[in-house]
């Protein structure tokens, strides 16, 4: 059961509403005639951040989780037949798994969050007993709480402190430069990256975020000053909880990001919005010092952390997202 053309491109937009490292967008689309084909786009990769391929692998596992829910809602299910029977990549898409398509599927709980997702750069509203009840709530089986107000306060130091560790890689901060947005005249900001508007930047902000991290950078982290204008404490602080995403050590990082997806829609789902503190995943004494924070057993891996919170009334912003065209192959 091969869905028609014009249900095709409804179902690839809907997938690609999950979350992409930097909105990057690596997840590209090609319906079968035994069913659905999963492609990396390669010109996607970030070398600097993401080395190891594991943000791009989560990326594309969320994108797949994204199918799943859309393909739920017209009666299909999706299956993963992992990457057996793939064809051969073709110039700069990479064929990373494969999907046949059934009939059966109901529609998933968390499906009515999907609209709703954001990520939430700016402060949240400051949270109240009951916020901090529902969001040790969000709990769960790879998920743990830090609720507690200094528990939070302490994190949102230890994440200051891994960010400048990157920061200071010329690198990274090119790298990063690159997939910002910061002007809306920019002809990429309603497609890719991350645009001011969702990084929640005032006019100023963007002028100073392209110097800071462009040709003033050095001089500024010799006058010991980087610490400071790069710091997101106070923002992290505002948080409700901090969620700690955890998934099995050997699990590959495709399946830990179709669950990340769900744990970042059912915190939709409590309420709240929520925002990625990459830097306490990836630099390891911040990972291995919130490991023993939350006392995870030596065969889990911290995967990813959320900062969540109520976001302020009228401050959703239209996503940036590809057109189907370029998505569906």
């Amino acid at each position: 059961m091969i869905p028609d053309e014009v249900l095709q491109r409804g179902l690839v937009a809907e997938a690609s509403l999950a979350p992409s490292v930097h909105n990057v967008q690596p997840a590209r689309w090609r319906f079968t005639e035994s069913g659905l084909l999963l492609f990396e786009d390669r010109t996607r990769r970030l070398p600097a951040a993401d080395p190891s391929g594991r943000d791009t692998a989560t990326s594309l596992g969320a994108a797949a989780e994204g199918m799943a829910i859309a393909l739920a809602r017209h009666g299909m299910l999706l299956k993963d037949e992992g990457e057996t029977g793939l064809p051969e990549a073709v110039g700069d898409l990479l064929p990373v798994r494969r999907f046949t398509l059934s009939e059966g599927g109901t529609l998933d709980p968390l499906a009515r969050s999907v609209e709703h997702r954001q990520s939430r750069r700016s402060s949240f509203l400051a949270p109240s007993a009951a916020d901090r009840k529902a969001a040790r709530g969000l709990q769960a089986e790879d998920g743990a709480i830090i609720a507690d107000e200094g528990a939070i306060a302490e994190v949102a130091g230890l994440a200051d402190e891994a960010g400048l560790g990157f920061i200071r890689d010329g690198r990274f901060r090119a790298e990063l430069l690159s997939w910002m947005r910061l002007s809306p005249r920019n002809r990429r900001w309603s497609l890719d990256g991350l645009n001011a508007e969702a990084m929640a930047m005032s006019r100023l902000d963007r002028i100073g975020a392209g110097l800071v991290l462009g040709r003033l950078f050095g001089l500024i982290d010799r006058l010991g000053l980087s610490g400071a204008v790069t710091a997101e404490a106070r923002t992290v602080r505002s948080a409700a909880a901090l969620i700690v995403f955890h998934r099995p050590a050997g699990e590959p990082h495709f399946e830990g990001g179709r669950a990340f997806y769900r744990l970042w829609l059912r915190v939709v789902e409590a309420g709240f919005q929520a925002a990625v503190m990459a830097a306490l995943a990836d630099d390891p004494s911040a990972s291995e010092e919130l490991r023993s924070r939350v006392s995870l057993p030596a065969d889990r891996r911290i995967a990813s952390v959320l900062r969540i919170g109520r976001a302020a009334p009228g401050t959703a912003y239209p996503r940036a997202r590809l057109p189907v065209e370029e998505l569906l192959l």
